[in-house]
């Protein structure tokens, strides 16, 4: 088989949940713990974004990355770290304390000039989510570029839940 069937088969495991074939393949080929599919997106982030926690934690026992920017090429999905795509897919809070766990950056900003941070303010569905990236170091009033903060993104987003919360934690606009 070549290389390119193994990696299309990781992210296939990483994607369904599959910790045993992503364990597997890993094993055989640990170049693959952090090689980027054709769209240019890694199997961390890509079982980050699905919220599959035991693929992640095999990926990470095998040496992906866990700080790892992706090189994406498909135009509505910003280059990013597994982070920013766990934030962005299905907010699994046991995947988002497992990459937060293993050392995860939250203040790394992805090709749209994002933090973590930034990126779930864009959501008003889980409070938790941002209590620990608080907690990780999160930077509360981040600059993105173009000079959105988390805060001015929760209130034009309409998440006063988010947006609270944030100015609780001291942010200032």
């Amino acid at each position: 088989m070549e290389l390119q069937s193994y990696i299309n088969d990781l992210f296939q495991a990483a994607q369904s949940g599959d910790a045993a074939k992503a364990q597997e393949l890993i094993e055989s080929h640990p170049q693959l713990a952090n090689t980027e599919n054709q769209d240019g997106l890694t199997p961390l982030g890509y079982a980050a974004h699905f919220g599959n926690a035991e693929v992640a934690r095999v990926l990470l026992e095998l040496g992906a990355d866990v700080n790892a920017v992706s090189h994406s090429g498909i135009s509505f999905i910003p280059s990013n770290t597994a982070l920013h795509a766990a934030i962005a897919g299905e907010r699994s809070l046991e995947v988002i304390k497992l990459l937060l766990a293993k050392g995860a950056n939250p203040t790394i900003l992805d090709s749209n000039g994002h933090t973590c941070l930034h990126s779930a303010a864009f959501h008003d569905d889980n409070l938790e989510m941002i209590r620990l990236l608080m907690e990780h170091g999160a930077d509360i009033n981040a600059s993105a570029d173009g000079g959105d903060t988390p805060l001015s993104l929760a209130v034009q987003q309409g998440h006063e839940n988010v947006a609270s919360l944030l100015r609780e934690y001291g942010a200032l606009r």
